[in-house]
């Protein structure tokens, strides 16, 4: 079960970075807003709901937690402890926060124009605080993987 959850926790990652791209990117080039328009906004913030819940399930079953175990040995100085159990979470949080507030926003603009501004200013910055959150395979210390 544990694996199925971390492999479809890695592998929605995907799916919110495409939406989000595809969300910043249709609030550039587009000028009217548009049902899709409303659509892949919407997909995005719930992908991104999606992956908080699997993401929750995940922060109290897996090992790579063990929160309140090295909580209490004082193992909190740093490295994968600090980022799966502080930044991780906190940084996702805060950019799910962002979406969701800014596609509410945007839907009580009264132009188009204003509509597809306040989308791409908090979906990017959400985008930017996400990239920089994922446990990327690069990021040794981390263990994060493709899918």
């Amino acid at each position: 079960m544990l694996d199925i959850l971390k492999h479809t926790h890695s592998g929605l990652r995907w799916v919110v970075l495409i939406l989000m791209l595809l969300a910043i990117v249709n609030s550039l080039i587009s000028r009217n807003y548009e049902k899709k328009h409303k659509m892949i906004n919407l997909f995005a913030m719930i992908s991104l709901h999606t992956q908080l819940l699997i993401g929750l399930i995940l922060y109290f079953i897996s090992p790579r937690v063990k929160f309140v175990e090295n909580w209490m040995s004082s193992k909190v100085s740093g490295g994968a402890f600090r980022f799966y159990n502080l930044e991780h979470i906190l940084m996702m949080i805060i950019a799910i926060i962002l979406v969701t507030i800014g596609r509410k926003i945007a839907e009580k603009q009264s132009t188009d124009i204003d509509k597809h501004k306040k989308i791409h200013t908090f979906y990017t910055i959400a985008l930017v605080i996400i990239i920089a959150s994922i446990p990327w395979p690069f990021r040794t210390a981390l263990g994060g993987a493709w899918f």
